[in-house]
């Protein structure tokens, strides 16, 4: 399960071939639903060929454990592609619209941005849950061949990511304990990449817990980009009134009214507008996270505040985003 993020296509040759790559399938031969479905959709097929091969592309660059990983990650994605499309009233744009996201994925697309200088590569770490493992599906980024201290450090931060996970359950448990981690890149130019974070655990509790971070990265000089960086106090005072005027807008909403008039609804909001990990950039807009219990109860969710860049940069000390 990758929180709705991974979602289609046709096991093929790739699920009964073993250890092959992934290769284009002979719509003569199609004999699953989902197959038959692809082959009469062109759109669909058109889909299918490209990410196909965006993967064997990947695969055929990779040595060692990953290898071997991106071809599981591949199967596994592909039999939930299958699963979920199939469910759908038209499956062939649901596998159309998953081809392309898995597409994206495999070549390291960034959301915006005119991209990075050198070439990113998706980094999976994949394990299959049992009484005494946890079910991993962690999908990373890093820079193919690092040239500089900023991918550098990316690419440190991603194996530092995959050291931390735990593989083992701390006891025995019949649940099927899970972590899930998933990078995309919101923005990526030569000097400045944003990374947005979004995962979920569950180690036996009475419930799972999401979350999501940024890593926001100065690729020429390997800093981490801090708030300070692009903020003074007053940009943060405003900053921080237009994210609680969306936040109680949003809590009436839902039914949650009562919960907007917290006396400490601004204190929260600002401790959490003021650390950048908290933050998402994309080209026209920035995005703050409110994590589950960090502005109301875990019942309410997580809460978004979405700021225009053209309006921020009305604020910050620096162009945003950083190219």
């Amino acid at each position: 399960m990758r929180l709705q993020l991974r979602t289609c296509v046709a096991a093929l040759g790739l699920v009964l071939m073993g250890g092959a790559p992934a290769m284009a399938f002979d719509c003569a031969k199609a004999g699953t639903p989902m197959e038959k479905a692809i082959c009469a959709d062109p759109v669909a097929k058109a889909s299918d060929d490209a990410m196909e091969s965006a993967f064997n592309t990947l695969r055929a660059g990779l040595s060692g454990p990953q290898k071997q990983a991106a071809l599981d990650d591949q199967r596994a994605w592909l039999k939930q592609r299958n699963e979920n499309c199939g469910k759908e009233k038209t499956p062939a744009s649901c596998a159309a619209d998953s081809n392309g996201a898995r597409t994206g994925v495999l070549t390291a697309r960034p959301e915006s941005g005119p991209g990075p200088k050198s070439r990113l590569i998706p980094y999976f770490v994949r394990q299959t849950g049992s009484r005494d493992k946890v079910d991993v599906d962690v999908q990373l980024y890093k820079f193919a061949d690092p040239a500089t201290p900023g991918e550098r450090l990316l690419n440190a931060r991603a194996d530092e990511t995959a050291a931390k996970i735990d593989l083992k359950k701390d006891e025995p448990d019949d649940r099927s304990w899970s972590h899930e981690e998933n990078w995309s890149i919101s923005y990526a130019s030569p000097d400045f990449i944003s990374i947005w974070s979004t995962g979920y655990d569950y180690s036996g509790g009475a419930h799972g817990g999401a979350s999501g971070t940024g890593i926001h990265v100065d690729l020429r000089t390997g800093r981490i980009v801090a708030f300070s960086d692009l903020f003074d106090a007053k940009a943060h005072a405003e900053i921080d009134k237009r994210c609680v005027k969306q936040i109680k807008a949003e809590k009436v909403e839902r039914g949650a009214g009562d919960d907007a008039d917290d006396p400490d609804l601004a204190k929260k909001v600002s401790e959490i507008v003021k650390d950048l990990a908290n933050w998402s950039f994309k080209e026209q807009q920035a995005s703050v996270y409110f994590g589950q219990y960090s502005v109301g109860p875990y019942a309410e969710g997580v809460y978004g505040c979405d700021l225009p860049i053209n309006d921020l940069n009305k604020l910050s000390k620096v162009p945003l985003p950083p190219r």
